[in-house]
């Protein structure tokens, strides 16, 4: 199966690792029978002593506040086709879809290790055992820890709201709420899902930072390069691909904080699971799942430094994405799923296995137009 991927008070302590962090009673609870808490000690030991470099994405104008320039990460990991995983380990059906490979991934209360003022607690629609069956039409999260996610917006929780320096509560509320409304625009709108324009997402984007042109201009070559539609929004083909129900299962965690800069900056990492069929095929047609993963920073400048964001608009610094199941050989601005009961073979693939449902880990690094595997969908 193929995917594509396109990163406190004044009394504290500051030798304290946690100084600076918020951590609501459900979440402590959570995470401390989860991996992801060791994770997070792990990285807030090493953040102590070496904190994570801040990559600037924009330069000063000599007389005026700058026009914004985009600083965009899209990430790529490619795996095998279905046909050729099913083909060389036919005992392996089941483990695809997720018998096999249980664990901590599961949980959808694990999730990557953040820093923040504030963290989103996931939101989780059950704790359901994995359903050791291909999904259908019926059922078509069947085999998928995804069951146990939230259904459709529900799953875009927001952390608690706080004034931080430079911006009131206000602000931070919008902040918030523009960067949810861009999540929802861009991978849970069903029009733009089976291919429209993304006339909502595009309408929330501050136009100084110079996105809208690019992504006009990407949906119109729809290519995969230099710039794929997918880096900012899902689309299937509707040619070929049509949505199965009417919920795509959502999971994952946004924070916010001040950068060095004194910018607001709002993180989100969702993970969006789409059941999917082959458009006419019917009743009992072969229902598989692409899982699309996206990792956004969007910021609101104020001060002289820069040219302020306008209210109702949001600056996207940051995007990356994971495609588990899109295929590697057809490369162009949709995500395109390959099913297990497709005539052609893909490429045998050299990567290493990747669990699209493991969330305690960050966003997989690849190579653009490499091949490799997922362990299910």
């Amino acid at each position: 199966m193929d995917g594509q991927a396109g990163a406190g008070s004044g009394g504290a302590d500051p030798n304290d690792p946690f100084a600076g962090y918020v951590f609501d009673e459900d979440f402590v609870r959570g995470a401390t029978t989860t991996e992801g808490s060791a994770r997070a000690r792990m990285l807030a030991r090493k953040w102590a002593n070496e904190p994570p470099q801040h990559t600037p994405w924009r330069a000063d104008g000599p007389s005026r506040p700058p026009r914004r320039r985009r600083w965009r990460t899209v990430l790529l990991t490619v795996a095998v086709l279905a046909l050729v995983a099913f083909a060389a380990a036919p005992d392996r059906v089941f483990g695809w879809f997720g018998t096999s490979n249980t664990g901590a991934s599961d949980d959808p209360m694990v999730q990557p290790a953040v820093s923040g003022v504030a963290t989103s607690v996931p939101s989780a629609g059950g704790r359901r055992g994995v359903d050791p069956d291909r999904p259908t039409r019926k059922n078509p999260f069947a085999g998928s820890p995804a069951v146990n996610y939230a259904d459709n917006e529900a799953g875009l929780t927001l952390p608690e709201v706080k004034k931080v320096p430079g911006y009131s509560a206000a602000e931070v509320t919008e902040a918030l709420d523009l960067t949810r409304r861009l999540l929802i625009a861009g991978n849970l709108d069903r029009d733009v899902l089976a291919g429209g324009r993304p006339a909502g997402y595009l309408a929330l984007l501050d136009p100084a930072v110079g996105e809208v042109a690019r992504i006009e201009e990407a949906l119109r070559a729809n290519r995969w390069e230099p710039d794929n539609p997918v880096s900012w929004v899902t689309r299937f083909d509707p040619r070929e691909i049509e949505q199965v129900g009417g919920v795509v299962k959502v999971n994952g965690i946004t924070s916010y904080d001040v950068d060095g800069e004194g910018t607001l900056t709002v993180h989100a990492d969702y993970s969006f699971v789409y059941p999917v069929a082959k458009v006419g095929s019917g009743a009992d047609a072969t229902v598989t799942r692409s899982v699309v993963r996206r990792v956004l920073e969007t910021k609101v400048y104020r001060g002289p430094r820069y040219q302020a964001t306008p209210r109702g608009r949001i600056a996207p610094a940051s995007v990356g994405f994971d495609a588990a199941n899109s295929s590697c050989t057809r490369l162009d601005g949709f995500v395109r799923p390959e099913f297990p009961d497709d005539d052609s073979a893909g490429p045998s693939g050299t990567s290493k296995t990747v669990d699209p449902y493991d969330r305690s880990k960050p966003i997989e690094d690849g190579v653009p137009g490499e091949c490799g595997r997922v362990s299910r969908v």
